[in-house]
């Protein structure tokens, strides 16, 4: 992609003319021309294992990677990539996923005149949605808090989970992003880097998005103790019936056990009304014994 300082537009190279500023390269170009990136060792383990956001930060130069994370809500799907920047260039290592995302975002990143202000807007554009998104996972969690009032949901914990694995891989996102971005901000010359304010504000950007990832991770810890809290009241009434049950049935045992020792002598298996009797008195602890409960 170049630029074109007269109009200040960002084109490929088939459609425009100008300094070249961006390069989309894949693994293998990046593995045939790594002996013209300084420290290419260290990219070539970073490349086949992107697990964080970095930067490496280098007289001349800054390397470094970025996993953005899979969100339902945002325009990005799962990315990892490796990214080199000079104070002319800026070239990003991608295995397919981003080329079409670049080519629909070129009107977006016409402002970006220079590789450390167009890696800026890309960033940028990175997390534009993610407060849609945060608001849609609060929007489930309150959903979730609503219908803990009536009922437990079967795959409530299920989905508890998925949300706070999801939070906790959001927030390390974040984390890093501030990390990065405060780091490239605070770069003296003669690195590459002349928009210290913009890195900064975007530092504070992704530290709001952070707070706010907390303060999600907090409404899931309050949810699970409530979650725990009826499962607790559930399982007391479950134990209280069967107390109560057990209680009822305690002096008809005695009964049957009683009557079930067939003594020779025990006149009430001879009388004509025993049987009615029996039926009788054990009706009547029954009703007593629920009356008494209630």
């Amino acid at each position: 992609y170049v630029y074109n300082d007269a109009n200040g537009t960002l084109a490929s190279v088939k459609r425009g003319e100008g300094r070249t500023l961006f390069k989309l390269i894949t693994a293998d170009e990046f593995r045939a021309m790594k002996e013209s990136f300084p420290h290419h060792k260290e990219m070539l383990r970073s490349l086949g294992s992107v697990r964080y956001c970095k930067a490496e930060p280098y007289r001349d130069h800054i390397w470094g990677t970025l996993r953005i994370p899979n969100k339902n809500e945002a325009r990005l799907p799962q990315v990892c990539l490796l990214f080199y920047m000079t104070a002319q260039e800026l070239i990003i290592e991608d295995s397919g996923e981003l080329k079409p995302w670049v080519k629909s975002q070129l009107p977006k990143l016409n402002n970006a005149s220079t590789p450390e202000l167009l890696l800026l807007q890309f960033m940028q554009l990175a997390v534009e949605n993610d407060i849609l998104y945060l608001s849609h996972i609060e929007k489930e969690l309150d959903v979730m808090e609503d219908s803990l009032l009536t009922d437990i949901p079967d795959d409530f914990f299920g989905v508890l989970t998925r949300h706070r694995r999801k939070l906790s891989e959001l927030n390390a996102y974040y984390e890093q992003l501030t990390a990065m971005s405060d780091m490239i901000a605070s770069l003296d010359a003669p690195a590459p880097i002349a928009a210290a304010e913009q890195w900064s504000r975007f530092s504070m950007q992704t530290e709001r998005l952070e707070s706010h990832v907390h303060l999600l991770q907090e409404n899931v810890i309050q949810l699970r103790e409530l979650y725990q809290a009826q499962l607790d009241a559930k399982q007391n009434k479950v134990m209280c019936i069967l107390t109560v049950v057990t209680t009822l049935f305690l002096p008809l045992s005695l009964l049957t056990g009683w009557y079930g020792m067939n003594f020779a002598n025990m006149p009430e298996l001879h009388w004509r009304y025993a049987y009615p009797c029996v039926i009788a008195i054990t009706v009547a602890i029954i009703v007593f014994e629920i009356i008494y409960f209630k």
